[in-house]
């Protein structure tokens, strides 16, 4: 008996998803990031033997697994957070809040029949590309590469005055959208140039940085970044409008969001990553990112607080302050149990959510209404689940993280990762021997040696590299590095 050809088989297994669900075969999203034919490269897969490969698995699962082994991914198992309370001290590695996070995706996603696996996806992608020391040091990466582009600008400019030609360029690739501060205040035109090369960034809002853990690791999954190639027929733009958007309130707005992909070897033309990516299951991701950062953070402290002898456990001072909202919520609060509290808000998730999907059974309409900014699409929490986390979150940073020495970490790491990225940026054997360790453990031909070290004299290049090295090492090498011993 023949074997089934391979759209046939992937068409089986999507079968029981909405319309409105992500599938792996869209006819009107048919194009890789890098601009490749999704549709002709599994053929042509297929074609050549890998059967066995591709058989029972859909290029949706298959995505979710480049994401899983990749660098950044195992990596995440070095980098930490850090609660205090009392003389107590609970480490938690952020893989952790990675895998839970894709578990609830995974959860929220099969209780309303969309793709599990393509928000499983999302899900583990979102934190590939986070800094070290995580959210202490988001902010002083943001500042140390503006700050560096600016500085750079500003010594170019007078030599490199942007010509029309250059503004008439940018306009044309990101038409009525929006462009951000940091990109549209350049002088140099040569500065604009490499920016849109040697960068990721998009426009539709003028307030956007140069540095998100989404943002980055879109970078590091799209891109070889020592040479700022792209991979070739890698990823889904939904898969990569998901990470980069993962965090909660980006929604679509059809001119809040447009990256255009000008990686070298990319193919030219439609590769464009915007809201006409969005998804339901991106949202799902928004809310589980969230929820499990609320929760896992809580039961952290509770457990601090009751091994600290504590009369009143964490859980106990958290029902007074949402006390009334949702009798359900009360009553697991009262069990102690950070397992409840997952199953909670879950449940809330699919019973609101479940309402709006209902609307057209489900019809692809419905993700089209999404990516057009219909706001009675967007799928979420129900009003009581939604004030609860809004609670939750102000408890945290109201009670928890006001902890002196939780302080004094987060600004010491903030100092310490800087530093580091100064060191990197500065020292001229750095960036060169690990570009030296990469070329040896991906057997790179002399051609891309080559390439990555000249690459090496370009200054915007050069900044957006040190901040892709920094992405990609764990807590302690950062200690190591800049002289500090022990974690």
């Amino acid at each position: 008996m023949n074997e089934p050809e391979y759209f046939e088989s992937v068409g089986r297994i999507e079968d029981s998803l909405l319309k409105c669900a992500k599938h792996s075969f869209e006819p009107f999203s048919n194009e890789f990031v890098d601009g490749g034919d999704i549709f002709s490269f599994y053929a042509k897969q297929w074609e050549k033997g890998n059967k066995f490969k591709l058989r029972h698995r859909t290029p949706v699962q298959l995505e979710r697994d480049r994401v899983l082994y990749s660098p950044g991914m195992r990596k995440q198992t070095e980098k930490y957070h850090v609660l205090y309370n009392g003389q107590r001290r609970i480490v938690r590695a952020y893989a952790t809040h990675t895998m839970k996070m894709a578990q609830v995706s995974r959860a929220m996603a099969r209780g309303l029949d969309l793709n599990q696996d393509f928000a499983e996806a999302i899900a583990l992608g979102a934190k590939v590309g986070a800094v070290p020391f995580i959210h202490a040091a988001k902010a002083p990466m943001t500042g140390w590469v503006e700050g560096k582009l600016k500085s750079l600008d500003l010594k170019l400019a007078p030599q490199n005055p942007r010509d029309k030609v250059s503004q008439q360029q940018l306009d044309l690739d990101f038409k009525d959208a929006e462009v951000p501060d940091f990109v549209s205040s350049l002088q140099s035109s040569v500065v604009l140039d490499k920016v849109q090369r040697y960068m990721p960034w998009a426009a539709g809002q003028r307030q956007a940085t140069l540095y998100s853990s989404g943002q980055e690791s879109y970078w590091l999954l799209c891109t070889n970044p020592f040479t700022s190639e792209a991979k070739k027929e890698a990823y889904f733009p939904e898969t990569m409008y998901g990470i980069w958007r993962h965090t909660l309130g980006s929604t679509p707005d059809k001119k809040r969001f447009k990256h255009m992909v000008k990686l070298a070897g990319a193919r030219r033309g439609h590769n464009l990553i915007t809201d006409d990516h969005a998804t339901f299951e991106a949202m799902i991701v928004q809310y589980a990112d969230d929820i499990t950062w609320v929760i896992e953070n809580l039961n952290d402290a509770n457990e601090v607080a009751l091994l600290n002898g504590q009369p009143r456990s964490v859980y106990e001072a958290l029902a007074i302050e949402v006390a009334d909202i949702d009798p359900a919520f009360d009553a697991v609060l009262t069990k102690n149990d950070a397992g409840g509290l997952y199953t909670y808000f879950i449940s809330a998730f699919v019973r609101h959510s479940s309402e709006i999907l209902a609307r057209d059974n489900g019809e692809l309409s419905l993700r089209q209404a999404l990516q057009k900014g219909d706001t009675s699409v967007r799928i979420g929490l129900s009003l009581e689940a939604d004030q609860i986390l809004t609670k939750l979150v102000e408890f945290l940073r109201t009670r928890i993280f006001i902890e002196p020495r939780t302080k004094n970490r987060s600004e010491m790491l903030r100092s310490i990762s800087t530093a580091c990225i100064e060191l990197i940026h500065s020292s001229s054997d750095v960036l060169e021997h690990v570009l030296q360790d990469q070329s040896r453990v991906h057997r790179w031909t002399e051609d891309i040696k080559k390439n990555a070290v000249n690459l090496l004299d370009d200054p915007v290049h050069k900044i957006q590299l040190s901040l892709d090295v920094l992405s990609s090492w764990g807590d302690q090498e950062i200690y190591d590095f800049v002289g500090i011993q022990s974690l």
